[in-house]
C-alpha cells in the first residue's frame, strides 16, 4: 500500500515545495505516494489521516495554528520542510509580523532544512521518509564543505567588519575580513553560495541548541565590528532568537 501524504504551506514563498516538483524523481515520487492533501496542485479542504506529513513555511495567523495542530492530529509523522517551518525563517526579520516554527506549536518527527532545502538533499530526505528511515542530517558545519576552508582553522585575531566581499576571494571569507556563519551551520547544501562568491548566511541552521547561542560564542572567538555586532539581521535573518529545535 502506497504511504498517504500531506504536504502543504504556511506563510512561506513556496520555495521548498517548487523544490520537490523540480526534482528529477518528482514523477518516480508521485507514483510512489498517495496525495490526501497538496493545496498547490490539488483543490481539497478536509484533511484525512496519513502517514506522513510535510510542513513547509511559518506560522503568522491563528488559523495556521488551528491547521498545524488537526495535522499533528491526523498524522502519524510530521516533518518541518524548509527553514521557515523549522526557525521562522525570512518572515523573523519583520518588526510588525510574529513568525513562529511549527515546532513551537506542535510536535516534529523531524525537519528538511534549507531556503530552499538543497535539491540532493531534499530527494534523498524525501526518499528516506518513504522507506521508513530518518532523514540524514550532516553532524559537521558547513566549513567541512568549503573549498575556501583554511588547513590551520578560523584566526582567532581576525577582525570581521564587513558583511559583503569586495573581490572574488582566494581564502576563507573570515580571513578577508567578511562575516560567514559557515563555522556555525549545518552541512548539507554543498557550499554552492560560497562557490558564487557569497558568504554563508545561515539558512541549513545550527548543528546544536539554537543559532543565537551559537552565533554569541563564535563572535566571542573573534573580534568583530559594532556595527555588524548590532546589525539585527544577522541574528535573526532565518531564526528569531526564542527558537530551538532539538538537533542531532
Amino acid at each position: 500500500m502506497k504511504p498517504k501524504l500531506l504536504i502543504t504551506s504556511l506563510t512561506s514563498c513556496n520555495g521548498c515545495i517548487t523544490s520537490i516538483i523540480e526534482l528529477e524523481i518528482f514523477p518516480e515520487f508521485l507514483e510512489s505516494v498517495d496525495f490526501i492533501f497538496f493545496p498547490l496542485i490539488e483543490d481539497k479542504d478536509n484533511i484525512d489521516n496519513c502517514d506522513i506529513a510535510l510542513i513547509e513555511g511559518c506560522i503568522t495567523k491563528e488559523e495556521q495554528k488551528e491547521e498545524v495542530l488537526e495535522i499533528r492530529k491526523k498524522a502519524k509523522k510530521v516533518i518541518a520542510l524548509g527553514t521557515c517551518a523549522i526557525f521562522g525563517g525570512i518572515t523573523s526579520l519583520s518588526d510588525e509580523i510574529e513568525s513562529i516554527p511549527i515546532n513551537e506549536i506542535i510536535e516534529i518527527d523531524g525537519f528538511i532544512p534549507g531556503c530552499p532545502t538543497p535539491t540532493e538533499f531534499l530527494g534523498s530526505s524525501l526518499m528516506a521518509l518513504l522507506n521508513g528511515e530518518k532523514i540524514k542530517l550532516s553532524p559537521k558545519n558547513l566549513c567541512s564543505e568549503c573549498d575556501l576552508r583554511p588547513d590551520s582553522g578560523v584566526k582567532s585575531k581576525i577582525k570581521i567588519d564587513k558583511l559583503i566581499p569586495e573581490k572574488i576571494p582566494f581564502e576563507c571569507f573570515l580571513h578577508e575580513n567578511v562575516l560567514c556563519l559557515g563555522p556555525i551551520t549545518r552541512a548539507g547544501c554543498k557550499a554552492k553560495c560560497l562557490k558564487a562568491n557569497i558568504p554563508c548566511e545561515g539558512c541549513m541552521g545550527p548543528i546544536l541548541a539554537d543559532f543565537m547561542s551559537n552565533m554569541v560564542n563564535f563572535f566571542s572567538s573573534i573580534e568583530v565590528s559594532e556595527d555588524i555586532k548590532i546589525s539585527e539581521e544577522i541574528y535573526s535573518k532565518f531564526t528569531h532568537p526564542k527558537s530551538f529545535v532539538k538537533t542531532v
